[in-house]
């Protein structure tokens, strides 16, 4: 009789900590499932989870970089050590809840881009011996955030050199990526061409893209007609061969010369 309430609560306890490490994975996956699931380096990723009937949660993280069996959430060059707790970060569960935040700019050693594993387990256990442990694990993506932008540059024709402020850069087309935010004038020439000049404006993460025309430098020249020879009258005088410009200043002469022909004709 004794030997079967023994097995009766040894079964009881089993079937408890089934129960119990079913519910504990899933509700930190449903948990970990509403934040985040990528995150730029610097930023504070929130975790939390439930872990009814524990005191305490042990974290750690696996990814690029971290040793094989895990590190620190708060060191990615400190391992964690099977039955040594300070080795882990231990976060307080409090109403079968724990909540922690990654504060991933503060990472001794850095973190790379990557992805990462978050493990949390009821007993200060290592990646390798977490077999019939109650623990549950979810991934987070890093990358680094955007600090810099791009100007992209097209020119008609191609081949134009390309100066940012005052500072020539290369010939179009020309991509200029890693520009810190800021203002930029973005000066276009080219031999025969009119040089053409333009202000951007760029912010982390924006790319501006120029297509500039540029104009022949030497246009065909307009024929005027001077105001002059528009006014000057084209007349014959008598005597003379026609279509024959006469200018006011010879009008008189011709009128004396007729005047001296008719004159000597009437004294015969």
């Amino acid at each position: 009789m004794q030997s079967m309430n023994l097995n009766r609560e040894r079964y009881r306890n089993m079937m408890f900590r089934i129960l119990f490490c079913i519910l504990f994975t899933v509700m930190f996956t449903w948990q970990a499932a509403a934040v985040p699931r990528e995150a730029a380096i610097g930023d504070d990723v929130p975790l939390s989870g439930t872990a009814i009937g524990a005191d305490r949660v042990y974290l750690f993280m696996t990814g690029p970089g971290v040793p094989p069996d895990g590190s620190r959430m708060d060191s990615s060059i400190s391992p964690v050590i099977t039955g040594e707790p300070d080795t882990f970060t231990q976060v307080d569960v409090s109403q079968d809840t724990w909540n922690y935040t990654w504060r991933t700019g503060r990472v001794s050693g850095g973190l790379a881009e990557g992805k990462y594993t978050v493990y949390a387990a009821t007993m200060p256990v290592a990646r390798s011996a977490l077999a019939g442990v109650p623990y549950s694990s979810t991934d987070i993506v890093l990358y680094r955030p955007v600090t810099t932008g791009r100007i992209v540059v097209q020119s008609t024709p191609a081949g134009a050199q390309v100066s940012l402020n005052n500072r020539y850069s290369g010939d179009t087309p020309l991509d200029l990526p890693d520009l810190s935010p800021g203002t930029y004038v973005v000066l276009i020439e080219a031999d025969g061409y009119l040089p053409a000049e333009q202000t951007v404006r760029i912010a982390a993460g924006d790319t501006e893209r120029l297509d500039i025309v540029l104009q022949p430098a030497d246009l065909p020249a307009t024929t005027e007609t001077s105001p002059a020879e528009t006014a000057t009258a084209v007349t014959s005088a008598p005597g003379t061969p026609a279509g024959v410009p006469v200018s006011a200043a010879a009008a008189p002469g011709a009128v004396i010369i007729a005047a001296l022909f008719v004159f000597r004709r009437t004294g015969r």
